[in-house]
């Protein structure tokens, strides 16, 4: 039985929380937030499924980082902080001898994330960035979809995320409008579809992105070509709309025989509408994103994996690509991406 330490206990943390509660093979341990009163209030975000517990008996509660790791006792160290506090916190957890799994984006630069990626080298411990959509079901089936070419090669894709900036009803106050710590809404939202296209298809030459900056200079919607060759991939992501419309995100991927769809907000799950045959909707696995990303981990520590899905180097990539692509955006330029290696 491995024990775990969840680090921030905010909407994500809370997420985290009831994941590793439906984990075989693992229990919360202690919780530390440098606000207790977090343990209290419960935060819903964007997504469906926030853990709603306020009673957290027989666990241990720690409001300083550095005496939870001292007092030792549980083995893994989740941690669901805001992203500038990702790199010192993983690196800290890693050199204690714990196994780290640290929430996405992994960092804000890419000076940082070779750092974590030096120090997770030398560690006994496991580390992992939690890159979800990588085990969400839709994409789990795409991926399989995709490899294994069952409806031919892919012509086309497109992926979108919009959504209400976080904490745009807060009065400007949340950390997440501050693209100097959140990274804003290229390296928070739309991370996660630039972390999809590096997986379902590898990482593009080249980025050409085009975005809207609001007068204070801040990014808050932008769409990027990747350029792939024999392929046209597509994404856009947004931190523009209205508190009301709250969190969308739609996948479209064209075969030679074949589309499939998804759409979060109009309600269709992802279908599949083949040249010849009927639509239809395909078997997924029936845990979250967030359960089989946790799932995947402790079979990391546990030695079990048989099939890689993801590694703090993809993360790597991932930034490398979100990065190029908000460079591309802000100086109205195609960025051409360096070959692994170079």
């Amino acid at each position: 039985m491995k024990k775990v330490a969840i680090i921030g206990f905010g909407f994500m943390g809370r997420m985290h929380y009831g994941a590793w509660k439906k984990t075989r093979g693992a229990k919360v341990h202690a919780i530390c937030d440098s606000n207790l009163a977090q343990l209290q209030k419960v935060n819903v975000g964007n997504l469906a499924g926030t853990d709603t517990s306020t009673d957290f008996t027989g666990i241990e509660i720690f409001e300083d980082y550095d005496a939870l790791l001292q007092a030792g006792g549980f083995d893994i160290v989740d941690i669901t902080l805001p992203t500038p506090l990702h790199p010192a916190m993983s690196q800290k957890a890693l050199q204690a001898g714990y196994h780290v799994l640290c929430e996405k984006p992994m960092a804000l630069s890419l000076k940082e994330c070779d750092a974590m990626l030096a120090v997770a080298e030398n560690a006994e411990g496991k580390f992992l960035i939690a890159q979800c959509l990588r085990f969400w079901p839709e994409y789990v089936y795409l991926k399989q979809l995709i490899d294994s070419g069952k409806y031919g090669e892919v012509k086309a894709a497109d992926f979108s995320r919009f959504a209400a900036a976080p904490g745009r009803d807060s009065g400007g106050k949340s950390w997440f409008l501050d693209e100097s710590k959140s990274g804003g809404v290229v390296l928070d939202l739309h991370i996660h579809d630039a972390d999809m296209v590096n997986f379902l298809f590898g990482m593009p030459q080249t980025v050409t992105s085009k975005a809207h900056l609001r007068e204070d200079g801040f990014l808050d919607h932008f769409s990027t070509i990747y350029g792939f060759p024999n392929k046209v991939v597509t994404s856009s992501a947004s931190w523009a709309m209205p508190v009301s419309y709250l969190f969308g995100s739609e996948i479209k991927v064209v075969f030679e025989n074949a589309v499939a769809v998804m759409n979060s907000k109009a309600k269709q799950p992802l279908t599949i509408y083949p040249a010849k045959g009927k639509p239809f909707e395909p078997k997924l696995q029936k845990a979250t994103g967030y359960e089989a990303e946790i799932q995947y981990f402790l079979s990391l520590v546990n030695g079990t994996v048989k099939t890689q899905v993801l590694t703090p180097e993809d993360a790597r990539d991932s930034i490398q690509l979100v990065l190029a692509e908000r460079r591309s955006a802000k100086t109205n330029r195609t960025v051409t991406l360096a070959k692994k290696g170079a």
